[in-house]
């Protein structure tokens, strides 16, 4: 059977301070996730952990890694930030009780001693660089590479049917609120946000899912990256 990486970036609403997605369709998506044997890495947004203990607690609970995704969703504009949010959101994992080993960077975007951070505060993979899929190591800490955008949901929902034809990959992404109805995402005229709500509620399930019995075709185990890892 083969294996690929399932992964969650648990995050607010698009762009907004909103997080209705953790609400609405965290708990239907942990139940998907049962139903179809998938184990996934959550990249969790720290600073909701004060507002959503009890939920991320039930993502482990299910048996999914936790794992970073920063601590307020800032960009890296600088390395002050980026030192602050790699450090914080560390923290404040081990001070809930996770046991945190992986990072993803919000929107991808990394400063230059980005390896030197996480290897600083004692993560031991990061998952925040797009490229040729790849798992090589960077000054002791493994980068898992993801094969280009094409692998987010949200890329498979911007350009369906088309997206049908799609190369598969090895590690996949998503965001919940990409599950939300247009009426419960947060409203914004910008041209990004017009084309992330595109496809979005029922829509969006019926294209994961569609994505899901192309890869159950050819004998797909979903896990997590920590799995992943020590898999290969």
């Amino acid at each position: 059977m083969k294996t690929k990486i399932m992964t969650v970036d648990l995050e607010p609403d698009l762009r907004s301070k909103e997080c209705k997605s953790i609400e609405i369709v965290l708990p239907k998506l942990l139940d998907f996730f049962d139903n179809h044997n998938i184990k996934a890495t959550f990249f969790i947004v720290t600073s909701l952990l004060e507002r959503y203990e009890s939920e991320i607690r039930e993502i482990q609970h299910r048996g999914h890694e936790i794992a970073s995704h920063s601590h307020t969703h800032s960009w890296f504009k600088n390395k002050e930030i980026a030192e602050s949010e790699i450090k914080t959101s560390k923290e404040k994992l081990e001070e809930y009780g996770f046991k945190c080993l992986g990072f993803r960077a919000p929107k991808f975007l990394t400063t230059e001693n980005h390896f030197q951070l996480l290897e600083k505060y004692g993560y031991k993979y990061d998952s925040s660089f797009n490229g040729n899929f790849e798992i090589k190591n960077v000054k002791g800490i493994k980068s898992i590479t993801l094969p280009a955008s094409i692998s987010g949901l949200s890329y498979l929902k911007l350009f369906y049917p088309f997206s049908k034809l799609f190369p598969k990959s090895k590690i996949f992404y998503l965001h919940p609120w990409e599950f939300l109805e247009k009426k419960d995402l947060p409203k914004g005229n910008s041209i990004k946000k017009i084309l992330l709500r595109h496809n979005s509620g029922q829509k969006a399930w019926n294209i994961f899912r569609k994505h899901l019995q192309k890869e159950e075709q050819d004998k797909v185990q979903w896990i997590s990256c920590q799995e992943y890892l020590k898999k290969h």
